[in-house]
């Protein structure tokens, strides 16, 4: 679910070109940019027209299955409630701030999250609400043994589910 998220921001920030520019093919000739974008466009600091030229061409160098799939993201991220925007841009932030290793060690979890059966979730859900009710001696050897129950090997890096929490 937290890369599905992750996804849809990188969606958003990836769209931003086309909804600085007001694109909306078919609507204008080729070369000829729409008033209103052009004034939308100058509103822009110089450092941010440069962030949005280099996604752009992030964007144009996707796939259009790949274009598709974000500008569909983006729709859904505009049609969220404003508090859940932005809870997720916060989200988002967070995970730029992380050092590639968790980033890596986060993927590889979700990963084998998604592996999992619903009913195999199910459990493990039950089991990690315990789980907060325990000492942390307690708690560090369930860990473990939820470890091995639901994943039968370590996590990259030695570490398990929410290894190196906040």
């Amino acid at each position: 679910m937290k890369t599905r998220i992750l996804l849809l921001f990188a969606a958003i920030l990836l769209a931003l070109p086309a909804v600085a520019l007001g694109a909306n093919p078919g609507q204008t000739a080729p070369g000829e940019v729409p008033a209103e974008a052009l004034q939308r466009w100058q509103q822009f600091t110089p450092d941010q027209r440069q962030q949005l030229r280099e996604r752009y061409h992030e964007f144009k160098s996707l796939s259009p299955a790949q274009q598709k799939l974000l500008r569909e993201r983006l729709e859904a991220f505009r049609s969220m409630p404003a508090d859940e925007q932005q809870r997720l841009k916060e989200r988002f932030r967070e995970w730029q701030q992380l050092p590639p290793e968790r980033k890596a060690k986060l993927r590889e979890l979700s990963r084998r999250l998604d592996e999992l059966t619903p009913e195999q979730r199910k459990e493990l859900k039950a089991q990690l609400r315990e789980l907060q009710q325990l000492s942390s001696e307690e708690r560090l050897e369930r860990r473990r043994v939820l470890r091995e129950r639901f994943f039968d090997r370590p996590m990259p890096g030695g570490s398990g589910p929410g290894h190196g929490r906040r």
